[in-house]
């Protein structure tokens, strides 16, 4: 089977039961909507069953349920998300593309300490402007 090397552009995520264990099911899509990944989460302890390639090219990954919230975490918040998938080793990566050294993320944060007060978003200030110029 080939080798994947693709951005996530889309996921889908589903909890359901089977064979008496809970799971959490993680779907990751490209650009043009191919399934490129089916991760599973599950509750058991030990190890894993090892990244394996269907015969239609989806990659298939085991994870421990408590990795759920931290793969979700950087779907939602960090791009570009990428996945490889290596054929020849058996190895799969979910991984986010170079990133410069504090974009963005604690920008908000700053903005508290540096006012000393929580940061007001942008369109409450306006809004509270537009209450002002009215009275």
């Amino acid at each position: 089977m080939p080798n994947v090397s693709a951005e996530v552009t889309s996921y889908q995520y589903e909890f359901r039961t089977m064979n008496g264990e809970n799971a959490a099911f993680l779907y990751l899509f490209n650009a043009q909507n191919t399934l490129l990944c089916m991760a599973a989460f599950v509750e058991r302890t030990g190890a894993l069953p090892g990244p394996r390639q269907g015969l239609n090219g989806t990659v298939f990954l085991s994870f421990h349920r408590s990795d759920l919230s931290s793969v979700t975490d950087m779907l939602r918040n960090e791009k570009p998300v990428m996945f490889n998938w290596s054929a020849e080793n058996q190895s799969a990566q979910i991984t986010t593309g170079k990133e410069p050294v504090g974009e963005e993320e604690n920008r908000h944060i700053a903005a508290i300490f540096a006012a000393g007060k929580p940061a007001t978003p942008k369109r409450a200030r306006k809004s509270a402007a537009t209450k002002k110029t009215k009275k």
